[in-house]
């Protein structure tokens, strides 16, 4: 009987007509024999994905800090887990910000949560969570010590990022000016040079950026609120997949959670960032 079959294999384009019987068939099931072990041996490997973050969120995301950062090394681990390679580039936080809505980049990180960004993203569940303090030039000796202090004053908010929610009544009614036009190290020199009155940002990024423009005893940093600003991986809803991406992210970050290994992380990198 005759057999008419198609197949492409490598170097072989094998298209068979009228194949009966004897050597021709014998060879070509040797090809497709070998066919299949190569298919085996060599699994399609996978695409990397591009995400991107920003520079200047210590000890988290900046380009500068060994593995990019603590939040940088938590999403590589989580998106390895899923089984994919990943690249990360770090752009301005804006132009990053655009380039994953637009679909230039799969993710973006970290985020908080504001209802401007979650009619146009989808969360992750938490990387990581960063609890806010309020920063002050203590040789000008301001006195904020409660938030409405705040009232008729300053605050530096860098450049992307939000009001935290403890001082954003005072922002919306007017009561507080808002200054959002630099960034974190930008913030820091006005509250040196007495252009701005406060900071509100983690202790331990604001410390870092403190230091960086004097080792002297020049700044204050007061907790005054329990305020916990979560932080996400975002992906675009526009993106084809999009719940389905966000859910695999998730299961992996739970596994890494669950076995230990984001704490593991997290605990040698601190330990590491303190010893430089």
């Amino acid at each position: 009987m005759a057999a008419d079959f198609h197949f492409t294999c490598h170097k072989y384009d094998i298209n068979f007509n009228s194949v009966l019987e004897g050597a021709t068939m014998k060879r070509c099931i040797a090809i497709m024999i070998v066919c299949l072990i190569a298919v085996l041996t060599n699994p399609v490997k996978a695409h990397a994905i591009d995400v991107v973050t920003g520079n200047n969120y210590f000890p988290y995301s900046d380009e500068r800090l060994p593995d990019g950062g603590l939040g940088t090394l938590l999403v590589k681990a989580i998106i390895e887990k899923m089984g994919v390679p990943v690249t990360v580039a770090f752009l301005p936080w804006d132009e990053g910000y655009q380039q994953t809505l637009s679909g230039r980049y799969v993710a973006t990180f970290p985020y908080i949560k504001t209802p401007e960004r979650e009619a146009d993203f989808l969360y992750s569940d938490e990387l990581f969570t960063v609890r806010p303090y309020l920063f002050t030039n203590f040789e000008r000796a301001i006195g904020v010590t409660q938030a409405s202090d705040m009232i008729g004053k300053t605050l530096c908010v860098p450049k992307g990022w939000e009001v935290d929610s403890y001082l954003n009544d005072y922002a919306k009614s007017g009561q507080m000016r808002v200054y959002n036009k630099t960034g974190v190290a930008g913030c820091f020199k006005l509250l040196s040079d007495g252009k701005v009155d406060a900071i509100s940002i983690d202790r331990f990024l604001g410390t870092i950026a403190a230091r960086s423009i004097s080792n002297s005893a020049w700044f204050k940093a007061r907790r005054l609120a329990i305020d916990a600003s979560p932080n996400h991986l975002i992906v675009p809803k526009s993106m084809p997949g999009a719940d389905r991406w966000i859910a695999r992210f998730n299961e992996a970050r739970e596994e890494l959670r669950n076995d230990g290994t984001i704490a593991k992380l997290t605990n040698s990198y601190f330990e590491a960032y303190k010893q430089e």
